[in-house]
């Protein structure tokens, strides 16, 4: 039909750089290959499904008022190979069209004329309509993006001088390793020209490292890969002095030296993010039982696999422990369809509420949980549902979450954390946030050694981070358990070089930290990683975990007891303003500095230190000082500053009050932290109530009764989830989840292993790198 809509549009064309919805709807998971097809907005190119139970094509049509939408509905081929599509490459990004696979089915509809077709072929409309069906997807927009960032110069690179080649070098010479019979992963210096294979891998795959004993035997530091030049003058290039991927902004120039031409080249080798992604998947946690009996695929409500979009397995696993806590799975499953119904954003894909409503529903609805048939007719794994909108919103502007780059499992779980706390600050006054069941309080206690007095002090708190104990034997790293961890926690530390405000000169002091009060779920880092050479490592040591029940009772605090003195306050500050919270820092850098080992109190201090100028600043404030008597004394404040000294931005002041922060306190924290919205920001949500914290620690100073019901609070705690992490590094290797759902004699634990999802009868937490343990009531 031909209707007055269609007729008067105007619709533009998406340019290049604009997100085009087209392949799966932005509020739930289903997409072009269902029966209805996706629907693409003309106007504003969102996607959205146009039947089953949800219809948000058009329900956002009804909200926004744009009625023209295109249909796009993709049919497997009957000819059409059971093998999965090749994978995105780094080197070669090109648009897989699916045109050997797929046909695809397309129409206008209008749904300002009850979602009637649209006559076909309209001048006004068509060219837009063309312009949708050849546009990128967003979700591999974002992944171009992302990979094509990794890469930068360096001066190694722009500096290159001294180029000759080595004696007996031809071009004969490049097809095999200087130093052995490899000839494949070789490298070419562009000093010397000299050929040498690249790493070995924990694998064994890979070389046998001459080409960095190249390095370190003459100090030539850049080369390039051979066999992933390409013709438009691009190729793997590495700067051993750097220790870092390269990008060589003058290849071609560089390659004339040893008289190959960049333009006659052709790419014949994987490149280095093709190679990682290709180990990433590869990486498979054991599927099969301790007998060799393999484990049957799962699926069904909450039993949802995540596709790996690359190098995110991070997320995955966080996710499905996330999701596996009732506060989280109750505040956005059931709500999904209020939420879309009352989300005043124009972009649904835009907006984190809408992706953590939308990652809920198609975790726990079942509706995308569907056991695939192998080719002999039995149970396969599930295809999964693919996360892509809801990593963008969720990383959206973060400098490593934003990238296709391996990340820390924990570092993510408390930016979740701190993008939850700032969407829900809109809603209900905050009151929603399912982030409350994390939060805890923890009392630090300090006594200085030569006066015997104490100071105590509670602070917030949503996760513990534990050391492990590094013991030798003959097989490796003897395991330690839990609760060898907790008593390493909670022990005495030395403090040298307190300044004693009783004794009035520098002294010997101790601290420790005990639980003031417990969460309804504890998130427990395990510190698996120490510093060696300034080079993370990972420890390899089993940490033995009940799967029953966890008393912390013996970690509780107890306050100031009988007979113990009170340390007195500075005589230039009032008491409370003595026990007022440390300048906000970068809880993300703090905790990365965390894994490696160093205590909380010298990350706190370096990051502050340093201006959150990032880990690498404050990792090098951190060797410089080591030997300050007072590295490991917490920073006070002293005295209230001169906040009229510190200019503040008014649209700042907006942004944050519109989070429902008090305008008063906004101006106040935006003045401590220079003007800075994202500092001011992180002390707003580390803070929750400035009074209520500073009346908790003169609580604690004085004996006095806590006012909520720390005290009565069970101490006891069951595990219901955890991360594992298989690989030498944070920052490469994979991440599975394993989480318990039920309770009592009906719980059951499954593993999830991105998209695949089994039952686990044996959960093994022994090498868990992040647990969650809920509070048994």
């Amino acid at each position: 039909m031909t209707c007055e809509h269609a007729l008067t549009a105007r619709p533009t064309r998406p340019s290049s750089s604009t997100p085009v919805y087209k392949e799966e709807c932005t509020q739930c998971f289903d997409n072009q290959d269902t029966a209805e097809g996706v629907d693409v907005c003309l106007s504003c190119f969102n996607g959205g499904c146009p039947g089953g139970p949800y219809n948000h094509a058009h329900q956002h049509s009804m909200k926004s008022g744009h009625y023209l939408t295109l249909n796009i509905r993709r049919i497997a081929k009957a000819s059409a190979s059971d093998e999965r599509p090749a994978k995105l490459t780094k080197l070669e990004i090109r648009e897989d069209t699916g045109a050997d696979d797929f046909e695809y089915q397309t129409f206008v509809r209008c749904w300002g004329c009850s979602g009637a077709r649209v006559e076909s072929g309209l001048e006004n409309i068509e060219p837009t309509v063309q312009a949708v069906i050849h546009a990128v997807e967003a979700s591999k927009g974002h992944e171009i993006k992302a990979w094509a960032e990794e890469v930068t110069a360096c001066q190694h690179f722009n500096d290159l001088s001294g180029q000759s080649p080595r004696d007996g070098f031809s071009l004969d010479t490049l097809h095999q390793c200087s130093a052995c019979d490899k000839r494949e992963n070789l490298w070419l210096c562009l000093t010397c020209g000299n050929v040498g294979c690249g790493r070995r891998q924990y694998d064994g795959s890979g070389g046998n490292n001459h080409g960095i004993s190249h390095y370190e035997a003459t100090g030539h530091s850049v080369s390039v890969k051979l066999g992933t030049i390409t013709p438009e003058g691009t190729a793997d290039a590495y700067c051993y002095t750097c220790d870092d991927n390269k990008m060589d902004p003058h290849l071609a120039a560089h390659l004339k030296v040893f008289g190959i031409n960049v333009a006659a080249q052709q790419k014949t080798e994987k490149s280095i993010a093709e190679l990682q992604l290709d180990q990433n998947l590869k990486f498979d946690f054991s599927m099969t039982t301790a007998d060799g009996a393999k484990l049957e695929p799962a699926a069904g409500p909450g039993l949802t696999g995540l596709k790996n979009l690359g190098n995110s397995c991070y997320m995955a696993s966080i996710m499905q422990c996330v999701f596996g806590i009732d506060r989280f799975r109750d505040r956005y499953f059931p709500t999904a369809a209020d939420h879309f119904a009352t989300c005043t954003q124009a972009n649904p894909a835009q907006c984190l509420l809408c992706q953590l409503h939308k990652l809920a529903n198609g975790l726990w609805s079942g509706r995308y949980a569907n056991l695939e048939t192998d080719s002999e007719g039995g149970l396969a794994h599930q295809a999964g549902i693919a996360p892509s909108t809801f990593k963008a919103a969720v990383a959206k502007d973060h400098y490593e979450f934003g990238t296709m780059r391996q990340q820390d499992a924990f570092e993510f779980l408390l930016h979740l954390e701190k993008q939850v706390d700032v969407v829900e600050r809109s809603v209900n006054s905050g009151n929603s946030n399912p982030n409350k069941v994390f939060d805890f309080t923890t009392e630090e206690r300090l006594q200085c050694l030569g006066c015997q007095k104490v100071r105590y002090q509670v602070q917030p708190a949503r996760s513990v981070s534990l050391p492990v104990i590094k013991r030798p034997i003959d097989s490796g790293l003897a395991p330690v358990s839990l609760a060898e961890c907790l008593e390493l926690m909670a022990a005495d530390e030395a403090v040298d070089g307190y300044q004693c405000p009783s004794c009035e000169r520098a002294t010997q002091a101790v601290k420790s930290t005990r639980f003031a009060s417990f969460p309804k779920v504890l998130a427990v880092q395990v510190r698996r990683f120490e510093l060696v050479n300034w080079v993370p490592e990972k420890l390899d040591i089993s940490v033995q975990v009940p799967l029953g029940e966890v008393s912390l009772e013996a970690y509780r605090g107890q306050g100031i007891q009988p007979g113990e003195e009170p340390l007195p306050e500075s005589d230039d500050a009032p008491a409370v303003a003595a026990a007022a919270p440390q300048p906000a820092v970068d809880e993300d850098v703090v905790a990365q500095l965390e894994s490696m080992g160093f205590p909380r109190v010298r990350c706190v201090k370096a990051v502050s230190k340093t201006g959150n100028c990032g880990a690498d600043a404050a990792m090098t404030w951190i060797f410089e000082h080591m030997d300050d008597p007072d590295i490991d004394v917490p920073e006070t404040t002293s005295a209230v500053p001169n906040e009229s000294l510190a200019p503040i931005n008014p649209a700042a002041v907006e942004q944050l009050a519109a989070m429902g922060f008090a305008r008063d306190r906004v101006e106040r924290e935006l003045r401590g932290a220079g003007g800075d919205a994202e500092r001011a920001l992180d002390r707003l949500l580390s803070i929750p109530d400035d009074d209520a914290a500073a009346a908790a620690d003169v609580a604690m100073d004085t004996g006095a009764e806590p006012a909520d019901d720390s005290l009565s609070r069970s101490s006891a705690f069951e595990l219901t989830g955890f991360v594992s992490h298989k690989g030498s590094s944070v920052h490469c290797g994979h991440y599975i989840a394993s989480v318990r759902h039920g309770s009592g004699a009906d719980s059951r634990w499954f593993m999830f292993n991105d998209a695949k999802v089994v039952a686990q009868d044996a959960p093994q937490p022994e090498q868990a790198y992040v647990y969650f343990f809920t509070r048994v009531d």
